[in-house]
């Protein structure tokens, strides 16, 4: 069957529990199959499936890229989002595996592994950055009526993450991300350029 060149960035192989059901050497494979010339494994708060991914990739010829999707508490008692990471270079393998194993030992022991805001500085270099979808701060803050907040939630971002952020759009039938699409492609363009503000019919 023939796909459009396509590369997808949200792959959750069966690390995932409950979530994601395919062996991360099948990801490769199937990715051979459908033409991609690369995919991400992109687990959530884990890289245990990277090892057979990227050699798995490397025998079919499939560029891997190596992710995760890293729970990320907006404060010491606030809300986990998931902040999707993925490794440009060594740096960023370094950091992705510090950040990693923060969330799962620096955290109490009753709530799902994730790191807070802060832990990320110093720990950016080499990662590019997603938002998340409806299961980022930006997205959540704007469905809420929290425009503000998820401008300056995007602007501490962009500030870890420089050149390195990108808003992440969803189109999937979910009814945040639905509500929030409009807000964040003008808070997309107010990143770009300051000077903008919210509502420009952008």
């Amino acid at each position: 069957m023939a796909f459009a060149p396509f590369v997808p960035l949200r792959v959750l192989s069966s690390f995932s529990m409950l979530e994601g059901a395919i062996d991360p050497k099948a990801i490769a494979k199937l990715a051979k199959e459908r033409g991609f010339p690369a995919i991400a494994i992109c687990d959530r708060n884990g890289l245990y499936g990277t090892p057979p991914f990227a050699a798995a990739c490397k025998a079919e010829g499939v560029q891997p890229i190596i992710g995760t999707m890293l729970g990320v508490a907006r404060g010491p008692d606030g809300p986990i989002d998931y902040l999707p990471l993925f490794v440009q270079e060594e740096a960023g393998w370094h950091n992705l595996c510090h950040l990693v194993s923060r969330a799962h030992l620096e955290r109490p022991l009753e709530l799902e592994p994730h790191v807070v805001l802060e832990d990320l500085q110093g720990h950016t270099d080499g990662l590019i950055a997603l938002t998340g979808a409806g299961e980022g701060a930006a997205t959540r803050l704007v469905a809420d009526g929290k425009v503000q907040r998820a401008r300056e939630m995007l602007e501490r971002l962009a500030g870890l993450f420089p050149g390195r952020l990108y808003v992440e759009l969803a189109r999937r039938g979910n009814a945040i991300e639905d509500e929030a699409e409009d807000a964040l492609v003008d808070l997309a363009y107010a990143l770009v350029d300051p000077r903008l503000s919210l509502g420009d019919g952008r």
